[in-house]
């Protein structure tokens, strides 16, 4: 079984809408599709500057996420992460999770890591070692509660991104 992870290009894009659509309704609303969709568009065109990668297993798309700076002001979030249903509980969302904090770190070495999920994922960011923050109910969609985390570094943590 050969795994490997890589930046997402344009040939993913039909795998990455699959993936989307496996983790309908649980994890992503029918309404986001189009939001995800137009992401990927604006990915291939260059006019989304953020990290994104795909993980491939046995050649085939298994998993894709990243992170940008949506507001432009230094704070970094995590964007669009998922693992196509068939492949949950895996590795793959923790591989997947920990490419994207070594290549945060790359860019932005001390600042913290926010994002928003679901009641679906928000244990596993949790257990990553991502702290809530807030919780807004019904934010998605009816039933679909948004919950705000925060992943900063340990001192010590800190230290070996920094040698």
């Amino acid at each position: 079984m050969e795994t490997s992870l890589r930046k997402y290009t344009k040939f993913d894009y039909c795998s990455c809408l699959f993936i989307f659509r496996s983790n309908v309704p649980k994890y992503f609303t029918v309404e986001e599709f189009a939001e995800f969709e137009a992401f990927l568009k604006r990915l291939e065109n260059g006019r989304e500057t953020v990290g994104f990668y795909v993980i491939v297993y046995n050649k085939r798309v298994v998993a894709c996420g990243g992170f940008g700076d949506k507001d432009n002001n230094g704070v970094y979030s995590f964007a669009w992460g998922m693992v196509h249903r068939n492949f949950h509980k895996m590795g793959f969302g923790t591989l997947l999770f920990k490419h994207r904090i070594s290549e945060l770190r790359k860019i932005n070495p001390s600042h913290a890591i926010v994002l928003d999920t679901t009641q679906h994922s928000y244990k596993f960011y949790e257990k990553m070692g991502f702290r809530l923050t807030g919780i807004t109910e019904n934010y998605y969609t009816k039933g679909m509660h948004r919950y705000d985390m925060v992943y900063e570094l340990e001192k010590e943590e800190l230290s070996a991104f920094e040698t």
